[in-house]
């Protein structure tokens, strides 16, 4: 009797509070002079990028690591109610992204920087650290080959079948198809800030590293011959 081959995918799912949390901040004014809107942006930067230089350390934190944009200014001419142009409106925007190791510092940060005028929070982007999500990639991977392995003995065992031989092993969607998988092994993490009294709540949700692999077995009939020695 031929062995019979089965075909399964195999998942792992690891879930792990943040480590880090990179928050993006926006810089923006407007008005009628050109100057002036760059004047006022250029100084609420150098004081925002000046307090996250002040408690940059790359090792200790609690930031890591920051990064601006270039300052861009712009001008439009709105329409009026009644359809005739306005003046000249002048706007700028330059955006600022930090990294923070410590949520408690995050949160007294961005309650003092969010109450000045033209800087607001854009969003909160939590994860892991470097080392952290590399093991627990590997540690996601080792689980999702053992899923498929657990899952093929048991196709196994429903039909009758001995125990079952590795043939191959694949990323998802290289198994049949030479054409590489968009997300074999992803990490995805959502939270929001929260207003709190004396600072700002911070509510992370845990991350998700998650793993899957695509396999095949082969499984012979118990009373099928072994393979010859």
């Amino acid at each position: 009797m031929p062995d019979t081959i089965i075909t399964v995918a195999g998942t792992s799912r690891i879930l792990r509070d943040p480590e880090r949390a990179r928050v993006r901040i926006g810089v923006g004014f407007e008005g009628s002079k050109r100057d002036s809107v760059l004047a006022a942006t250029r100084a609420a930067h150098e004081s925002l990028t000046g307090s996250l230089e002040s408690i940059l350390d790359e090792h200790d934190g609690p930031v890591i690591s920051w990064h601006s944009e270039d300052i861009r200014v712009w001008g439009q001419r709105p329409w009026s109610n009644d359809g005739t142009r306005l003046p000249v409106e002048f706007h700028s925007a330059v955006f600022v992204d930090a990294e923070f190791d410590d949520f408690e510092a995050l949160s007294e940060w961005i309650d003092v920087v969010s109450i000045r005028d033209g800087i607001a929070i854009d969003g909160i982007d939590w994860r892991l650290a470097r080392h952290t999500e590399a093991e627990l990639q590997a540690e996601a991977r080792r689980g999702a080959v053992a899923d498929a392995l657990q899952k093929a003995g048991e196709y196994a065992a429903a039909l009758g079948l001995g125990a079952v031989t590795p043939i191959s092993l694949s990323d998802p969607g290289l198994l049949d198809n030479p054409a590489p998988p968009q997300f074999a092994v992803q990490a995805m993490a959502k939270g929001a800030p929260v207003g709190g009294g004396g600072g700002m709540e911070l509510r992370p949700s845990a991350i998700e590293v998650e793993a899957t692999v695509h396999a095949r077995f082969s499984a012979q009939s118990p009373s099928a011959p072994g393979p010859v020695a």
